[in-house]
């Protein structure tokens, strides 16, 4: 019989005492480090993807403040979409004067502040919208007066709609085609125009701003003494037409119909590259006191002129993305009216961007390929251009393809992004933005 509090001696194939064996605790670090890496690869996957959606939603809010700024001001604004850079920038401008003629150029007539324009010559007529003004004939000018607020320095556009009927003088074709004398100016020294008549004025402030039509219906802008024409007949005769220029402190551009004309320096030299002297856009716009002008006196427009709009810049709001991302397509230039409506002037239909994420390896190449500086073929930095840049460049006017922006974009998505994370950004006819 076993005495009280007796405990029998386990045997040696009994349960043994508390341990881990060597295996066990490499089994267990096994397992933690695979765990571990499968977290390290899913926070990986989940930042980037986080970061995709929010550069995506970056770039809403860029196209949503350009279009609430449009309708608070009730003036245009414009964003430009550069994938070259990898950026995107809303400028707005507002509206500093805006003249439309209606009432006979009654005193309230444009900003309030001043005692309204004064007509010389012309005569006030029906419009593309009510009514405007012509100076056909024995020519004439409105004197718009002066103030503060039309004295702008760091940004500018112009805006006006014209309409002539004046025919191109017949002009004697040099060698290797028929190529107008303004358009001989191209790659020649600034401040060649020897000779040629000057523009004819559509709104200016002497020394300050200028736009023009040349008598070969090629558009002329400067800023400052800094001069820059387009190709001739880029305001056809006959009808009215839209045309504009935009001074933004880095770029002079001119447009005609809502689209952008490529344009030449005729005057304006800066910084020496080499043996050449390079075009420099000037920083700032002249201030003066002199008074914003609807034709002139000594070169008034030959036509009729309606609905004209001075706008000064407001701050720009810029976004860059990050390099692991991409823009595809080339670069855009996308503007709301002042309802903040896609602007019909410029886009028929709604606005597609896509943003990628590239993959380390894709990454890499495209590196690789910007560091040996490829032509404009190549797609890493063909799309510095927009799309009609880049078809002028690429064809000659009679062998241009009839290629469509969206359709090329949609084929360079398919074939080398097709397997790539991507955000759409789409624009639709009313401004309205959203991401998909």
């Amino acid at each position: 019989m076993r005495e009280a509090g007796y405990i029998s001696e386990r045997s040696r194939g009994g349960r043994r005492k508390g341990g881990f064996t060597l295996i066990e605790l490499l089994v267990v670090l096994a397992i933690i480090s695979l765990m571990a890496g499968l977290s390290i690869g899913a926070f990986r996957e989940a930042r980037r993807n986080y970061g995709l959606a929010a550069s995506a939603g970056e770039i809403q809010s860029i196209f949503r403040r350009a279009r609430n700024q449009s309708i608070a001001n009730g003036t245009g604004s414009f964003v430009v979409v550069d994938p070259t850079s990898s950026s995107i920038w809303a400028q707005s401008f507002e509206t500093m004067g805006e003249w439309s003629f209606e009432d006979g150029g009654a005193e309230d007539e444009g900003i309030a502040g001043y005692g309204g324009p004064r007509l010389v010559g012309g005569e006030y007529i029906d419009g593309r919208l009510g009514q405007g003004v012509s100076f056909r004939g024995a020519g004439g000018y409105m004197d718009c007066g002066y103030q503060a607020s039309f004295d702008l320095s760091t940004g500018v556009v112009l805006e006006a709609w014209v309409r002539h009927d004046r025919r191109p003088a017949l002009r004697q074709a040099f060698k290797g085609g028929a190529t107008s004398a303004r358009r001989s100016l191209r790659g020649k020294p600034a401040g060649g125009g020897g000779g040629l008549a000057p523009a004819y004025s559509i709104v200016e402030k002497k020394g300050s701003w200028f736009l023009g039509m040349t008598p070969e219906g090629a558009l002329e802008g400067h800023i400052g003494d800094f001069q820059v024409i387009t190709e001739d007949d880029v305001v056809p005769s006959g009808r009215w037409v839209f045309v504009s220029l935009r001074y933004d402190g880095v770029s002079l551009v001119l447009a005609s119909d809502g689209v952008e004309r490529r344009s030449d320096v005729l005057q304006g030299l800066g910084r020496k590259l080499g043996d050449r002297a390079a075009p420099v856009v000037p920083a700032a716009i002249p201030r003066n006191e002199n008074p914003v002008m609807i034709s002139a006196k000594d070169n008034s427009f030959p036509g009729d002129i309606d609905e004209v709009r001075l706008r000064g810049r407001s701050e720009k709001a810029v976004y860059s993305h990050p390099p692991f991302e991409k823009l595809i397509g080339w670069k855009k230039v996308i503007h709301f009216d002042r309802y903040g409506h896609l602007d019909p002037v410029f886009h028929e239909k709604n606005i597609r961007i896509v943003l990628v994420e590239v993959s380390d390896d894709h990454f890499a190449l495209e590196e690789t390929l910007a560091a040996k500086k490829k032509s404009s073929r190549a797609q890493v930095d063909r799309f510095v251009q927009t799309f009609q840049e880049w078809l002028e460049d690429e064809w000659s006017p009679d062998e241009m393809p009839d290629l469509i922006e969206e359709e090329e974009e949609r084929d360079i998505e398919e074939r080398v992004y097709s397997q790539a994370r991507k955000k759409v950004i789409k624009i639709d006819t009313l401004g309205v933005v959203s991401v998909q």
